[in-house]
């Protein structure tokens, strides 16, 4: 599950790596949207998921075993302040597993999930914003080809 949640943060974003200098792709800065988004992809680095590329179809990370992993992006939703939160469904090319990852506001994600978790959504995003931290609710679901 934790592997789960820090690939979640390593995919599930609008983050593009660059190189500053093509010869050191040790050396990398973060684009994207928002500094919350190149925050997470960081912590995910942290964890040793590293963002190695992403274009309109693609993803590709390196894992804590140094083995990387590419991601087609099958569909992209991208977050608004209307929805509250952002999604992407992907292929996993090795396993070819389908994952719809998707993240947003504790008040619209509990109602994406099923209705057991709800209560521990709304018990955690309340102690956390009663120690006046900001929340975030991360989901993954595995899909089958037909439901796709």
């Amino acid at each position: 599950m934790i592997r789960d949640f820090i690939t979640a943060l390593a995919l599930c974003h609008n983050v593009t790596p660059t190189f500053p200098n093509p010869d050191n792709k040790n050396i990398v800065e973060y684009q994207a949207s928002s500094p919350d988004e190149i925050a997470l992809v960081k912590f995910a680095e942290s964890l040793e998921m590293r963002l190695l590329e992403r274009d309109q179809s693609q993803i590709v990370i390196q894992n804590a075993a140094k083995d990387s992993e590419t991601y087609d992006i099958l569909a992209d939703f991208p977050f608004s302040s209307d929805s509250k939160r952002m999604g992407i469904i992907m292929r996993h090319r090795a396993t070819g597993r389908l994952l719809f990852y998707l993240k947003g506001a504790d008040t619209v994600m509990k109602d994406k999930v099923k209705p057991n978790q709800r209560v521990v959504i709304d018990e955690s995003c309340d102690n956390l914003s009663n120690e006046g931290l900001r929340t975030l609710v991360i989901s993954m679901k595995l899909l089958t080809e037909e439901w796709y």
